[in-house]
């Protein structure tokens, strides 16, 4: 899989809060549900579908596509489909999880990563 040039993180206002907006550094904050594990989500798509991204508000009620972060430096990131972590999944947890969205976008870190505060972005 060719590595992309730089991987988007979005988020609600609340957790933008926590993140900043200089010097951003995106921890892997939560044990996933389905996971059992601590993962951040990223993706490749800039402007992504909010279904096919996974970042629908079903399930919160906060707006989970409101800021956008960009991250260039990817040696901590790597494609879903390739990770531990999926491979880790029993086959059941794993459709109901890749059944939120296009997974072959999805990539994740499980340590903190440095990012840049998109200013310009606008849902």
């Amino acid at each position: 899989m060719t590595k992309p040039e730089c991987l988007y993180h979005f988020t609600c206002k609340h957790s933008k809060r926590d993140i900043g907006t200089s010097n951003c550094l995106l921890r892997p904050m939560l044990d996933h549900p389905l996971l059992g594990c601590k993962v951040l989500w990223l993706t490749t798509q800039a402007c992504p579908d909010r279904d096919s991204t996974g970042l629908t508000s079903n399930y919160q009620r906060c707006d989970r596509m409101e800021f956008r972060y960009v991250v260039t430096n990817l040696d901590d990131c790597r494609p879903w489909l390739d990770s531990p972590e999926r491979a880790a999944v029993p086959a059941g947890v794993l459709d109901v999880l890749e059944s939120f969205g296009d997974c072959e976008h999805w990539w994740i870190a499980s340590k903190p990563i440095r990012a840049r505060f998109d200013r310009a972005w606008s849902r």
